[in-house]
């Protein structure tokens, strides 16, 4: 496909906001971390569902690092142990996103040496998730559709009526494959539960994960990752320290999903290697550009049929996003686009406090004039 042709239909955004509570920065000294950590889920705990979200990830770290990249190898946890793809085998634990120190964490929780390393800069988490929120429940307006819940647009060419969404805690899903080590039966609630990434000796304490974390970026790739209307409410929880998460917005709820894009691996890994100096948090959102329109269903679910868009590694309508918390609007902005990935490497520049969360997204339609929430 003609890439300026793909530039034009895929729809770039403002700053999404929201503001919350302030806290002060810590003053403690900073460090320089190269880490590049990825786990990856290719089957449900039957074996069944083979996707090729490993390769997505493999992918990621293997195009980032190479010899004066200036990026270093993490832990790499999949689900096919010893080469092979039968489950039960896996090094994915549901423990390895909980962080020991938050309030209600099991003594088995381990993201310290596991997702969230102080050695790391970088984590990139590719397993699955679910799509609990939809409903049948048409609408024209979020007014119709009742406390915590949105009417989300159907799309072109009709984003009218839509369907009502519900905010329900979001989930990633590693199987219970590995059911000696998992304490949570395979399931990490993000939205309310024990995952908090980034929190470091610069960040402080602020995000109750104490300051033994690492990550500076974080990619979460899973289904139904984030809806828009709860973009806040789904990913806050997650801050207390990182900069940046990544994920994947579906934005129609009947059908629409992240499809597993090994693509997605390689263009943002890319990014790096055409500008090291360029913005992270822009670089996750524009490698939907990367990955091709036929990874991925039609908009709004049109099957092969791309008239209106979708695909690039999404069925059906939404986009990716990379979210940013801090303790001001300016700090949150210039997370997500404006630091670079170079950047992204110095513990001087975490997050320090939850007063604001910004956003920015790119679509795979046009989402300008067909807005997600009715």
């Amino acid at each position: 496909m003609d890439r300026k042709k793909l530039v034009s239909t895929l729809f770039t955004s403002a700053w999404g906001i929201r503001i919350g509570l302030f806290a002060i920065a810590s003053t403690a000294s900073a460090a320089i971390v190269t880490g590049v950590t990825v786990e990856a889920v290719d089957h449900y705990a039957d074996g069944s569902g083979s996707i090729v979200c490993i390769a997505e990830a493999d992918n990621f770290v293997n195009g980032l690092i190479y010899s004066g990249s200036g990026w270093t190898r993490g832990n790499r946890w999949i689900d096919n142990c010893g080469g092979g793809n039968t489950p039960p085998c896996s090094n994915v634990y549901d423990t390895d996103f909980c962080d020991p120190n938050r309030a209600g964490a099991s003594a088995f929780d381990n993201d310290t040496s596991n997702f969230d390393r102080s050695v790391d800069a970088l984590s990139f988490v590719s397993v699955h998730g679910t799509c609990n929120d939809v409903s049948n429940t048409s609408c024209t307006s979020t007014a119709q559709c009742g406390a915590n819940k949105v009417c989300m647009g159907a799309g072109p060419t009709h984003n009218s009526p839509g369907w009502c969404a519900s905010l329900q805690d979001r989930l990633l899903y590693v199987g219970l494959g590995a059911s000696t080590n998992n304490h949570h039966s395979g399931w990490i609630d993000y939205t309310s539960g024990q995952m908090a990434l980034g929190e470091g000796a610069t960040s402080g304490s602020w995000g109750g994960a104490s300051t033994n974390g690492g990550a500076n970026f974080a990619a979460v790739v899973n289904s139904c990752g984030v809806r828009p209307g709860f973009i806040a409410q789904e990913t806050w929880n997650m801050f207390a320290g990182v900069q940046n998460i990544g994920m994947v917005m579906p934005s129609t709820p009947q059908g629409a999903d992240d499809v597993d894009a090994p693509e997605r691996g390689t263009a943002f890994a890319q990014a790096y290697r055409v500008n090291p100096n360029g913005s992270i948090g822009l670089a996750w959102r524009d490698s939907i550009l990367g990955i091709p329109q036929t990874d991925g269903g039609g908009c709004p679910g049109l099957g092969s049929n791309y008239s209106n868009g979708g695909g690039h590694g999404i069925t059906g309508c939404g986009a990716q996003l990379a979210a940013s918390l801090d303790s001001t609007l300016a700090r949150a902005q210039w997370n997500n686009g404006t630091e670079s990935w170079v950047q992204a490497r110095d513990t001087a520049n975490k997050a320090v406090g939850a007063g604001s969360e910004a956003w920015v997204y790119r679509c795979n339609y046009d989402c300008t004039t067909y807005p997600f929430n009715l």
